[in-house]
């Protein structure tokens, strides 16, 4: 406790002591005339993690059509134009008088998109460290594999 005391007494001091000498330093004239530093602009860049460009659409796995309700799923690789990170849009399109359902990774459930219950379903999965993230409600969970299924409409 007293070491602690010691330390904090100290680091005020000195906090004044530099204090002081900052404001006889503003007010003293010195006897030059002041100098004056311009800095170079830094050059414009655009920075983006390389974690949020390294994904490849190889790592989901679009799952083929097989059977009578599986339907053919498609992904979409672009950038977000704001961050120029990549972005896959995950995309599955029923028959005609169909819908279409969307699953993550084997029956994981889908995206909030299968709400609408449309005939085209598309669910943008983003490239974070280095894996495509789905977030929804501010979940967010790792995409390794994608596929559809189709239900008639009502």
């Amino acid at each position: 406790m007293m070491v602690k005391r010691s330390l904090l007494l100290y680091f005020a001091s000195l906090a004044g002591f530099v204090q002081n000498v900052l404001s006889c330093v503003a007010t003293s004239g010195g006897g030059r005339a002041p100098s004056t530093t311009t800095a170079a602009p830094a050059p414009a860049t655009t920075t983006t993690a390389s974690g949020c460009t390294s994904c490849t659409a190889g790592q989901v796995i679009f799952a083929p059509k097989s059977g009578t309700i599986e339907i053919d799923t498609s992904g979409i690789i672009g950038t977000d134009a704001a961050s120029g990170c990549l972005t896959l849009t995950a995309t599955c399109t029923a028959e005609a008088n169909y819908h279409s359902f969307m699953e993550f990774n084997y029956n994981q459930g889908g995206p909030a998109e299968n709400a609408n219950m449309g005939r085209t379903i598309n669910a943008l999965l983003n490239c974070v460290n280095g894996n495509w993230v789905y977030t929804s409600a501010g979940i967010s969970r790792i995409i390794t594999q994608v596929s559809c299924n189709q239900a008639p409409d009502n």
